[in-house]
């Protein structure tokens, strides 16, 4: 029986997921190598375990609404370790003038509340008679929500979303390629609020076929519940690790690549290797250059996905020194506020797990694409910028007990605009190259869903062309 060899570069969520959609699909079939540079696995998914908190380095956990996760959860053994986030966490705020507003759901008390001027709530009701667009060309997320519900809400709502989610610039980053369903709601049906009386009707007469309700998203998040693992989200890192330990070769940093015949030949400083298909799950810099032997397009334009820089700072406090309420799952500043910290989550509330009795964690988040050289400020003096935000707007009487400072350089890739055409000539290219492919959270979408689903996809491709 003939092997099919596939190399993995990159031992991050998605290089581990590729790995296990292939081993478990070709079984005896596969010959199999994960590279990975570093001594440890999980890229930026890492969890530090001190004094009984859990400290996340980066992404602190998924939405539970992507049946592929769950199911790939299911697969490799680690279900009885999901843990979900408590639900005295679904309150969202955002700060503005030092006060936190809540965002509600219900677009009754959205639009009571005192978050954006009545000339801003009465923009929002408007966005019903705003036509669609006309131009099928590609559009910036605050233009498209500046233009729909205003620029008051634009400025105050979506843009620290964006910051919350890519540490990005809505004015930068394209809206197709970051938030497709927004895009598809205007084009099938108009307009927002036309789309989210459509699918209520919709949901309505699905809760009367299957007795039960949808997860819905709206101004408040999107939809599905955040969920986490037993121990911080590194436990499925180090459950990936165990799984695929036979398959896997740390230390071991990939030089370059090179086509003979039909195979892809990875150089490292230790040797070398032939594989049928190579999977690249690197962020897409790395792949550039690894890539540039074989094709200069690909890696000009796998060149023009920028990325931003984030400093993530976890904090503890006695609760009896927090001054306001931990009654939701926390806040996020718009850029006009002119604060130092893009928003601040309060993870002792989401997972309760992760801090010990009688104390709040904090996790506080610095940077972005606005605001890249701060991380060069060094860990002392990034604990000090959160502690004084958080003090203010949460009336902290007392400095921290507890801090692990995370800075990353090109931490989140940013989907400017043109980034699905980017993507295209990408991709037609590597089908001209034949065997190579891309894997990670720099192409169709940064969280873990987003990873998982991609890696699945390229798995099966694998699968497709050698049965």
């Amino acid at each position: 029986m003939k092997k099919i060899a596939v190399g993995i570069i990159g031992g991050g969520i998605s290089g581990l997921a590729a790995g296990h959609f292939l081993r478990s699909r070709l079984g005896e079939r596969l010959d199999l190598t994960i590279f990975e540079k570093d001594n440890r696995l999980g890229g930026t998914v890492g969890t530090t375990r001190k004094d009984g908190y859990l400290a996340d380095w980066g992404p602190n956990g998924f939405l539970d609404r992507e049946p592929l996760t769950l199911e790939f959860i299911r697969e490799i053994g680690l279900s009885d370790k999901l843990y979900p986030s408590n639900k005295l966490s679904e309150k969202r705020f955002i700060c503005r003038n030092n006060k936190l507003w809540e965002i509600s759901a219900n677009p009754i008390k959205f639009m009571k509340s005192g978050l954006l001027s009545p000339a801003g709530r009465a923009r929002i009701a408007f966005e019903y008679f705003v036509p669609p667009k006309r131009s099928d060309g590609d559009e910036s997320i605050f233009a498209f929500v500046s233009r729909r519900i205003g620029r008051e809400a634009a400025e105050t709502l979506i843009d620290p979303m964006v910051s919350g989610i890519y540490g990005g610039d809505a004015e930068a980053l394209s809206l197709g390629a970051c938030f497709p369903t927004m895009e598809q709601m205007e084009r099938e049906y108009g307009g927002l609020i036309r789309a989210m009386i459509k699918k209520q009707k919709e949901n309505r007469r699905s809760r009367g076929k299957i007795g039960q309700a949808a997860k819905k998203g709206g101004p408040a998040g999107p939809s599905g519940h955040l969920t986490s693992f037993k121990g911080g989200l590194f436990t499925l890192v180090e459950h990936l690790e165990r799984l695929l330990a036979a398959h896997i070769r740390k230390g071991g940093e990939v030089r370059t690549l090179e086509k003979s015949d039909k195979r892809i030949v990875v150089r490292t400083a230790g040797g070398e290797g032939a594989f049928d298909h190579v999977i690249i799950a690197t962020p897409s810099y790395c792949a550039a250059n690894l890539l540039r032997p074989l094709s200069p397009q690909v890696t000009d334009n796998l060149a023009q996905i920028p990325y931003s820089n984030l400093a993530v700072v976890c904090q503890g406090y006695r609760i009896e020194d927090i001054g306001r309420p931990l009654d939701g799952f926390g806040f996020l500043v718009p850029r006009s506020q002119r604060l130092d910290i893009l928003g601040s989550i309060w993870t002792s509330v989401i997972f309760p797990e992760q801090a010990p009795e009688g104390y709040a964690l904090f996790r506080t988040m610095l940077g972005g694409a606005k605001n890249n050289r701060v991380i060069e400020l060094g860990a002392e003096k990034l604990g000090e910028l959160a502690h004084q935000n958080l003090a203010r707007i949460m009336s902290i009487k007392a400095k921290p007990s507890y801090r692990e400072v995370i800075a990353w350089k090109d931490a989140i890739p940013q989907y400017t605009l043109g980034h699905r055409e980017r993507l295209a000539r990408i991709q037609a290219e590597l089908d001209r190259i034949g065997g190579i492919h891309l894997a990670g959270n720099a192409y169709t979408g940064i969280g873990l869903n987003d990873a998982i689903k991609r890696s699945h996809g390229i798995a099966h491709s694998i699968i497709n062309s050698v049965s």
